[in-house]
Order: structure tokens, then sequence, then C-alpha cells
């Protein structure tokens, strides 16, 4: 007895433990777990994150630099004649601050020492500052080529972060869509399992029937038919419902744990509201872009090829370089005297030069023809991708919109009809005028031109979902 007791007590705690948190579904928490780092969200924001990295890297050419070297040499050669002695061992070292700038310069400061030994000087040591400077003299002439990168990648980073908010929106938008597919499912349910509250009824009055030799065999049998496929029709909706969970599960892996339960809705206050901002949206002749941000996308898109144009246009230009450097150094035997000489009477060196690299092979000139291409192609491309999905969004949505609605107003009447048609077949069933074939007829009829109804309004709610995705600012009350 106390072994049992004992097993009842485990199986209690497991029970409790293991006991799966239930959450209600509704829009204002599907809104909540968007924000709460999902990882489509986060996928998102990395590509942003992606694009102002490079932004990021780019401007790291314009920060000061610590630059640094140190050497030894040391060797036991021997010397061709005495007038050209061997030096060994050889010491240097180099320390200094670089800044590259804007402008197509770049400036450095540096502290140096260069120490050697031969047949002649013991410990010769040369020390002191330099100041260098090089600049570009012609393909990034005071930095027009900088100037050009900085605003490709501005522009990118711009675009990528009004992408980053569509995307966002469009995500929030498919769940949404999923959660409106599991109301409308609920609402299939409802219906279905009313249908088959009747079925059973019909049943038991038809076995009644036939026990009082009112029925035959067959009416029960009918019956029994359409209870198996009525629940059939349930199962199967219920099977949709679970595929559906699943789905909001797989993009919000933090209800993944959880039993999700559709929470409180209100079709009448959706209705009412789907109504509005289909007329809101109907009364614009032309796309509505002050509600979207692809005016701002495409605007971006046309600067980031404008400064990538003068970027390719450079691709095979010579480069020349201006390279020179200031020192103020002191030269005698040892560390500390060299410095010493350099306070009392250091001497100045100034070196200049230019440096010189020009394409000579076809190579260049056929890489620059074909990143002139691409760089055109992929600007079209995206261009009249962003054009297409403005105008084809507003203008067909809207007839899209309209023609269900129209779709809906018939079948509201097929609906109403077929009530009116099974209101008098059970009348006549009743007065044994018709079979009850024909009753089962117009049920199922009326049936499916229910369900019917509810798939066409769940079609009306993802179409205007979709439109939310490029027009994301429309200001209807179900744009939330």
């Amino acid at each position: 007895m106390k072994v049992l007791n004992f097993i009842s007590l485990l199986s209690l705690l497991s029970t409790t433990i293991f006991a799966v948190e239930k959450v209600s579904i509704t829009e204002e928490l599907i809104k909540k777990e968007v924000n709460n780092a999902a990882p489509n969200t986060l996928a998102i924001e990395a590509s942003f994150l992606a694009v102002d990295f490079q932004r990021e890297a780019f401007e790291e050419n314009f920060d000061f630099n610590l630059v640094g070297s140190a050497s030894y040499y040391k060797t036991s050669e021997n010397s061709f004649t005495p007038q050209i002695p061997v030096s060994s061992p050889i010491t240097s070292y180099k320390v200094g601050i670089e800044k590259g700038l804007s402008t197509g310069m770049k400036l450095g400061v540096n502290t140096f020492s260069d120490q050697s030994t031969n047949s002649y000087v013991n410990k010769g040591t040369t020390t002191g500052f330099g100041f260098q400077f090089s600049m570009d003299l012609y393909k990034n002439f005071l930095g027009r080529l900088t100037s050009s990168q900085r605003g490709l990648l501005k522009e990118s980073v711009q675009r990528a972060d009004l992408q980053k908010n569509i995307q966002k929106k469009a995500f929030y938008q498919s769940l949404r869509k999923v959660y409106w597919s599991l109301v409308a499912n609920n609402e299939q349910l409802k219906i279905s399992q009313k249908l088959l509250a009747l079925s059973k009824e019909q049943l038991k009055d038809a076995k009644k029937k036939f026990k009082n030799k009112i029925a035959e065999i067959s009416e029960v049998s009918r019956s029994e038919s359409q209870v198996a496929d009525r629940t059939s029709r349930i199962i199967n909706l219920q099977y949709q419902r679970e595929v559906q969970i699943q789905q909001l599960k797989e993009l919000l892996p933090s209800l993944s744990n959880k039993e999700l339960i559709l929470g409180a809705y209100s079709i009448d206050k959706t209705s009412e509201q789907l109504l509005s901002c289909i007329a809101q949206i109907s009364s614009f002749n032309e796309p509505p872009l002050q509600y979207s941000s692809y005016d701002e996308i495409l605007n971006s898109l046309r600067s980031e090829y404008t400064h990538q144009k003068k970027i390719t246009d450079s691709y095979n230009s010579s480069s020349v370089q201006l390279i020179s450097e200031v020192r103020r150094l002191g030269k005698t035997q040892g560390y500390s005297e060299s410095w010493d000489k350099l306070s009392d009477d250091g001497r100045t060196s100034i070196s200049a030069g230019v440096e010189l690299r020009i394409p000579l092979g076809g190579s260049n000139t056929k890489s620059k023809e074909l990143q002139d291409l691409l760089d055109k192609k992929r600007f079209i491309s995206q261009k009249e991708e962003i054009v297409g999905k403005v105008n084809a969004y507003h203008s067909q949505v809207v007839r899209n919109i309209k023609l269900l609605q129209k779709v809906i107003e018939q079948q509201n009447v097929n609906s109403e009809k077929l009530a009116i048609t099974l209101k008098h077949t059970k009348k006549k069933y009743n007065q044994a005028r018709v079979s009850f074939r024909d009753l089962i007829q117009d049920q199922d009829a009326l049936l499916s031109s229910n369900l019917l109804e509810v798939q066409s309004q769940l079609a009306i709610i993802t179409t205007l979902l979709d439109y939310f995705t490029v027009y994301t600012e429309m200001p209807c009350k179900i744009n939330n």
C-alpha cells in the first residue's frame, strides 16, 4: 500500500513539474514576441549590421594608427677591401603615429634611431624625429575617390536601414497571416461542429425510426456516414490548426515549449476595420508613396549608382603618389650622445619622390567595362523591382479586394438561399415528402457555402496584410 502511495505521489509530482504552460495567442502577443529577439528579426538586423560594418571598416582608414618597427642584424662576413668595411651589428627602431585624410593625403610623425659598428666607427648612431607627408596627385586627388566611396557606403547603410524596417514589418505581417488563418480555422470548426451535432441528432432520430420500423436501415447508414464524414472534416481542420501552430512555434521559438491556445478576437470589429481600410486605400488614385519607404530606398539606390559609377570610372586610372619626409637628426657615437647632438647641433634632411603606376595591359579596360555593365544591370534590376512592386501592390490589391468582396456578396446570397431551401427541405422530410439523402445534400451545400465564406474573408485579410508589407505606414487601425 505504501509503495502504491509513493508511486502515486511521484506521478503527481511529475505531472506538476512537467505541466506545459498555456499561452493565449493574440495579435498583441505576436507583436511583443517579434520584438523579443525572434530568429528572423535577429537575422534581419544581422544583415543590416553587415552593411554598417563595411562603412565602419572603411572609416578605419582615417583613424590614428601607432606604427613601429625594430630590427637587429649581425654578420661575420669579410669585407672586400679595408676601404669598404662590413657594418655589424646593426640595430634600428622606428615608432610613430600616422593618420590618413579623406582628402587623399596621409600624415605621420615618428622618432627613429639607427646604430651600426664597423672598423672605422664604434656604435655610430643616428637619432631624431621625422615628419612624413604623402598625397595622391591624380586618381584620388583631393579625395574625390574617397568622397565617392564614403557616399556609396553612407547610402548603402541608409538603404539597408530602410529595408531592415520593411523586412521586420513584413515578418510581422507573415505572423499575422498565420494568426488569422488560425482564426478562420476556428470559425470553420464552429460551423462544422454545429453540423456534426445536428448529424448526431439525426442519427439518433434515424435509429429511433428504424427501431419503430418507420425508416429503413439505409437511412441509418446514411446518418452514420454523414457523422463520419463531418467528424473527418473536423479532424482535418484540427490537423490544419496544429500545422499553423507549428509554424508559429518555428517562427517564434520562445513559444515552442508552450501550449498555444487561440485568444479572444472580434470578427465584427475586424470587419469594420477592414472595410474602413479598404475604403481608404481605394480613395488613392495613385500609389500613396507617403506611406511607403520604397521611394526613399529608390532615391538611395540612385545615389549609390552615381557614386559607384565614379568609383568604377577610376578603376583603370593611373596612380601618382607624392611621397616626402623631413627629418631632424643628430649623428655621433652612442645613443645618449646622439640625442645630445640632436639638441645641440641637429641637422635637417629632406627627401621627396613620386611613385607612378600606369596600367599597360588591356585586362584593366575589360574589367572596367564588365564592372560598368554589372553596375548598370544591377541598378536597373533593383529599380524596376521596386517600381513594379509599388505600382502593382496598390493597383492590383485594390482590384483583388473588390473582386473578393463581390465573391463574398454572392456567397452570402448563396448561403441565405440555401438556408431557406434547407428549412423547406427539413419540413418536407418531416412530412416524408423528400428522402433523407436530399436533406443531407442541402445540409452539405450550406456547410460548403459557409466554409467558403470564411475562406474568402481570410483571403481579403491576407491580401491586405501583403499590402502592408509595401505600404508599411498606411494609417489604418488594422495596420497595427
